[in-house]
């Protein structure tokens, strides 16, 4: 009987070395799968120059170079949206003002409205008349909210191409003119809401036929005023004299005096909630801009700087999503220029903290996230989340390199389980 139990005993040992082998032999298997830092070797082939994670409940799953740092381009739209909601607020909203002086003069102050479109003005000179407006004699535009040190971003061109427009407090239809070239160079707007200006005949002169959008401040200027600031002249002075007022005299930039009748507060209807939902969506980099000086001047006053805004954006960086200012460095907002830098560590953590305000989010292949391009420069970026069941993971994936590898990475990280 002491026989049989050592045999069995015997047997058990032998079993638990052969299972044990087995066991061994597939973890050593599986261990090469994974590197120290979670790297998943079917992507090496894809990634010469970036980095990637996925991970769920602030534990990452999966990465490579999470701690180093990478151009980002409009994935850094997510952190300029985040610091915007939580600093301003996800109700704030934006005011123009409307002054008249007793000689008659029109006065518009503007404080930086990111979405300040022809309806808006429309609305405006509408508002106008109601108070009584019949004749004006001079048009004055106050854009001194804004003291810019330079007037473009890093990264910058000032080309004709809508995404390389300036920063402005007075900006109409994001600094952009739509316009429609004609045989023989006339010029006609393409849009009912926006009616036809002298601007847009001088512009679409040095343009070829068909539909154009472009940034106003790319072309050699027509008066004593910028660009930007002579195309909402003519646009109001226009949608004034739609509503019956007699406009007389010149648009001329200026301050509003002190003590001046303010006859109009008006308030845009976009929370700061709308605002960033429209950014991401069209990834506008004027738009990004625009709230990234707002945050400037929320937390250290008028004038919007870009200085001020750098200096919100740093603490920010540092006090509210515990990084450091080495993981994200931002000289702008919208994600254009080249000296902005953040890691996929960083960017898991706004991430973690962009999840209740996930519907903001555009959606790409039925995923929630955020893409990033520079194609000339070789940057190709997607950050977002994966929706498993209850589960929500966040992804990035930062590219500065040729080979434009983003949905392949993509792929392998989605089916990840």
């Amino acid at each position: 009987m002491r026989s049989t139990v050592a045999q069995k005993l015997l047997r058990k040992i032998h079993y638990s070395i052969f299972f044990g082998a087995v066991l061994f032999f597939f973890v050593s298997l599986f261990l090469p799968c994974l590197s120290q830092s979670g790297e998943l070797p079917k992507l090496r082939k894809y990634i010469s120059n970036g980095g990637y994670a996925l991970s769920t409940n602030g534990k990452t799953l999966f990465s490579k170079n999470l701690t180093t740092p990478f151009i980002p381009a409009s994935t850094l739209k997510l952190v300029t949206s985040l610091a915007a909601l939580e600093i301003l607020g996800p109700d704030h909203f934006f005011s123009t003002y409307i002054y008249r002086d007793t000689q008659g003069t029109l006065y518009v102050k503007g404080s930086g409205d990111p979405f300040l479109v022809s309806e808006k003005i429309r609305t405006i000179a509408r508002l106008v008349a109601e108070k009584g407006v019949t004749e004006i004699n001079n048009i004055i535009l106050d854009d001194t909210a804004f003291a810019l040190e330079h007037p473009i971003t890093d990264g910058s061109i000032n080309s004709s191409n809508p995404y390389d427009v300036g920063c402005t407090a007075l900006g109409v239809n994001f600094n952009t003119v739509p316009l429609k070239v004609l045989q023989h160079a006339k010029v006609e707007s393409p849009e009912s809401q926006t009616p036809y200006l002298r601007i847009m005949g001088q512009i679409g002169k040095s343009l070829n036929s068909g539909y154009h959008r472009v940034n106003v401040d790319a072309f050699p200027r027509q008066s004593e005023l910028a660009n930007n600031l002579l195309y909402f002249g003519q646009l109001f002075q226009i949608l004034l004299e739609e509503q019956g007022i007699v406009v007389k005299g010149t648009i001329k930039q200026g301050v509003v005096p002190q003590e001046t009748e303010l006859v109009i507060q008006y308030t845009a209807e976009e929370t700061t909630g709308d605002l960033v939902k429209s950014c991401l969506l069209s990834s506008n980099n004027f738009m990004a801009n625009q709230l990234y000086l707002a945050i400037g001047v929320k937390q250290y006053g008028s004038p919007a700087t870009w200085e001020k805004s750098q200096k919100a954006m740093a603490a920010f960086v540092h006090n509210t999503l515990g990084l450091r200012n080495q993981q994200i460095t931002m000289v702008e907002g919208s994600g254009l220029s080249m000296k902005n830098r953040i890691t996929p560590e960083a960017l898991l953590v706004v991430l973690e903290q962009f999840k209740p305000y996930a519907s903001l989010l555009p959606v790409k292949y039925g995923v929630v996230m955020k893409s990033g391009t520079l194609r000339k420069s070789g940057v190709f970026c997607y950050a977002g989340l994966i929706h498993r069941g209850k589960d929500t993971r966040c992804f990035v994936i930062l590219l500065n390199q040729k080979q434009n590898n983003r949905d392949k990475i993509l792929n392998v990280l989605y089916h990840q389980l």
